[in-house]
């Protein structure tokens, strides 16, 4: 993070300094920001470049206005097999280089990800094809919204390395028993399964995925922003408090929304004048 090049004025100039050919790819389309991990000989599993680099750009992405939703998806038809296991096993023996931990701190880096994606205040939406296994099954269970394709797959694995897994971000999904049984047997589930379970939101067939995608979050894109922010500051700041403290924080929220975000006031005369809103995402 010492980097003076970590933030840059924009996701625009992000996208651009990225280009075409790296392990991560951006691109800002009418308000949408996409990030496509790009190792799809290697299902996309992160490496600390690759790692380091998603997370720059969803801090870019999260303090950009241009930026309405953002889009984390994986290149060559899967999302992410987690971390690089051979990088992985390099740094238990001493090579750190490669490895997607962070340099100074040892934290895992797809831990600071999703904790990236909870606090961006603006949507963010896993599209799911082929596997998300290990870590990358944490970042699509970090996500505010998951979209897979219905040959896509969702689970853990990590069990089978000796690791633990999903015992945070899964069970607030799909509660913690079957969290504990998709961790113990290691499995991944099936497109069908994710929907019924609530592992995932939305399963779109294969050949129209892409068209589905861009429906979905072009209407992210047209939402009032600021709103949606507050609502996951509230939705993490409420988590596992009394249900009297959650309502406290809800109302006080409700009057910052009056107070703070522009489009509420346009919404209002929208509903009252029957027509659709014209949100900014202020």
């Amino acid at each position: 993070m010492n980097d003076p090049g970590w933030v840059r004025p924009g996701f625009a100039a992000f996208a651009e300094e990225r280009g075409t050919a790296g392990t991560l790819l951006a691109e800002l389309s009418e308000g949408v920001a996409t990030l496509t991990l790009n190792r799809p000989e290697r299902r996309n599993s992160l490496t600390h470049e690759m790692a380091r680099d998603l997370l720059r750009g969803l801090v870019v992405a999260s303090g950009d206005p241009q930026a309405r939703v953002i889009v984390l998806r994986g290149a060559g038809g899967t999302f992410c097999a987690g971390d690089d296991v051979a990088t992985v096993e390099r740094w238990r023996h001493g090579d750190r280089a490669a490895a997607p931990f962070d340099h100074l701190t040892s934290d895992a880096y797809y831990l600071r990800i999703c904790e990236a994606m909870l606090n961006a205040p603006k949507p963010v939406v896993a599209a799911v094809e082929g596997a998300a296994a290990g870590a990358g099954a944490d970042i699509a269970c970090a996500a505010d919204y998951r979209l897979l394709a219905d040959s896509a797959r969702i689970g853990s694995c990590l069990v089978g390395v000796g690791h633990v897994g999903h015992a945070v971000l899964m069970s607030r999904l799909v509660g913690p028993g079957r969290a504990t049984e998709i961790y113990l047997t290691g499995r991944l589930v099936p497109a069908a399964e994710a929907l019924a379970i609530g592992l995932a939101d939305r399963v779109a067939p294969a050949e129209h995925f892409d068209k589905e995608l861009a429906g979905l979050v072009g209407g992210f894109a047209q939402a009032p922003t600021r709103a949606i922010g507050l609502f996951k500051e509230l939705r993490e700041r409420s988590w596992g408090q009394p249900a009297t403290t959650g309502l406290r924080l809800q109302d006080a929220y409700h009057l910052r929304t009056h107070a703070e975000v522009q489009d509420s006031g346009e919404g209002l005369r929208a509903f009252t004048e029957r027509r659709p809103p014209n949100f900014t995402g202020d």
